[in-house]
């Protein structure tokens, strides 16, 4: 507080005129529901008391801003009211808006281009292990970001921000994209979900081969020819590659049949992205959390 003019006016009824110059700090709580395009009203409660017509009294003039500007909050206007037409109920009404370009460029514009590269990712193969090793990259590097921002975020309050909503269905919307890739991909290479080995290798498929000859020669004995016993070792290689053969036609069709599946999921999520995307939209401009700012006064 300072004095405008260290002179008093006294006049003849007993009235004083001093003129004070006060700054003053103000906390407002303001909602943060639509950050970072928020904007909102902040009351300021200017009054003082007389008691039997014995005291001070306020007289408002002009209201006008001096600095308009403070960080990332802009006033774009001051109005002055009364509570329920009481004189002792003054308060400032100041509008506030949030500069959203900061905000915007260093938090929300990161999540949507982590999701944009999971949409991506769906075009990487399955059987080639270079999917599920993106994604998981995608989810740390997620998980990491939001570490490192998580002092930036603005609190709870009465509204909460929807900006926290949105960081949670990214991150769960990654990780379920992560685990059905994963899924999709044991599908691909082993037909089951279940535990199950790796497919069997060539030499195991040779030794089956071999081990279905001996037991054919221990059940039955045949006499064979030279021309037969020539041919013994050559009969062995065709059933070989026939198993091989129907091996890798149960491989493409586990392929085809996961690949199916997955254009199926991917058709599913890029339809609920678009659908999160207007739900997100509606709720960041075309919906508020109504707080009364006059509390204080019931």
């Amino acid at each position: 507080m300072k004095h405008g003019n260290k002179d008093l006016l006294v006049h003849s009824n007993g009235t004083i005129e001093h003129m004070v110059i006060m700054n003053t700090v103000v906390g407002c709580e303001v909602n943060l529901y639509n950050y970072p395009f928020a904007s909102d009203f902040c009351p300021i409660a200017i009054n003082v008391w007389a008691i039997s017509g014995c005291g001070m009294f306020l007289n408002f003039g002009a209201v006008s801003t001096t600095s308009a500007n403070r960080g990332d909050w802009l006033t774009e206007a001051v109005e002055l009211n009364t509570k329920g037409g009481r004189g002792d109920r003054n308060y400032l009404w100041v509008l506030l808006k949030m500069r959203s370009e900061n905000p915007f460029l260093s938090l929300v514009l990161p999540s949507i281009l982590i999701i944009l590269a999971d949409v991506g990712s769906f075009a990487l193969p399955l059987g080639e292990s270079k999917r599920i090793p993106f994604k998981v990259k995608l989810v740390l590097s997620f998980i990491m970001f939001l570490n490192i921002l998580k002092d930036l975020l603005p609190g709870g309050g009465q509204c909460s921000p929807i900006i926290r909503k949105h960081f949670c269905f990214c991150l769960v919307i990654l990780v379920l994209s992560t685990l059905q890739s994963m899924v999709l991909t044991r599908l691909a290479k082993c037909g089951t979900l279940r535990p199950c080995s790796l497919s069997k290798s060539k030499e195991s498929l040779l030794k089956d081969t071999d081990n279905e000859e001996e037991s054919k020669s221990g059940i039955t004995v045949i006499k064979l020819n030279a021309s037969e016993e020539e041919n013994t070792p050559f009969q062995k290689v065709v059933k070989f590659l026939n198993k091989m053969a129907a091996q890798d036609q149960k491989k493409v069709r586990r392929h085809r049949f996961a690949n199916k599946v997955d254009l199926i999921c991917f058709c599913i999520y890029l339809t609920v992205l678009i659908i999160y995307s207007f739900i997100i939209l509606f709720f960041s401009f075309g919906s508020r959390c109504e707080i009364d700012h006059l509390q204080f006064w019931h």
